[in-house]
């Protein structure tokens, strides 16, 4: 039998569910891709705000990750990262894995404006 693999992409800073099938260790691999928007317009040739370069430099996103398992914090990143990564967490058949992303920006929180992607494998990677 082959152990267990999902994959699950999401927009917006909506909570992802998984319930444990086995008793096992898992481990939990993620990407966030944050929207990407300027701070300021930036005036171009004619005079006139965003119409040369396109704008200012972008906000760096503030999407912050915590995966819980039945309730409890079993790993929370840094704020702004665009990737994450729990390896070998010792899971009981039926428990509850929720990964919670969560930002203090404005921006990250439009809707559909962050990409997530996670991949949840059976074992350690």
């Amino acid at each position: 039998m082959s152990n267990f693999n999902q994959s699950a992409s999401w927009q917006g800073l909506n909570t992802y569910t998984f319930t444990v099938p086995t008793t096992d260790t898992y481990s939990f691999q993620g990407t966030v891709t944050p929207p990407k928007y300027p701070t300021t317009a930036t005036t171009g040739a004619g005079g006139g705000a965003g119409t040369g370069t396109g704008g200012g430099p972008d906000v760096p996103s503030q999407v912050l990750i915590t995966i819980n398992q039945n309730g409890t914090p079993v790993y929370t990143g840094v704020a702004g990262q665009q990737g994450f990564q729990l390896n070998g967490l010792a899971c009981t058949a039926a428990d509850v894995i929720t990964i919670v992303p969560t930002s203090s920006l404005a921006q990250d929180k439009q809707p559909n404006a962050v990409r997530m992607t996670i991949a949840i494998t059976e074992g350690v990677l």
